[in-house]
């Protein structure tokens, strides 16, 4: 799931989507990156965007090994 597309199409800024999230703008922004975030605040952002937390970090076989 492409983060910044998603926030965009709903036309919001990083500190738009944060406030209704109810996440710090700065930890929206690491997600974002790709940067892994608590648990309980990736369960927010991805109960905002309607999607999973796994689908915020997908599975990647090579980083499992």
């Amino acid at each position: 799931m492409n983060l910044i597309a998603e926030r965009l199409n709903r036309g919001l800024s990083l500190t738009q989507a944060a406030r209704e999230i109810g996440v710090h703008r700065h930890t929206l922004k690491t997600l974002e990156a790709g940067t892994a975030v608590s648990p309980g605040e990736a369960k927010k952002i991805a109960d905002f965007y309607e999607v999973k937390v796994t689908d915020l970090h997908p599975y990647r076989e090579e980083a499992a090994a």
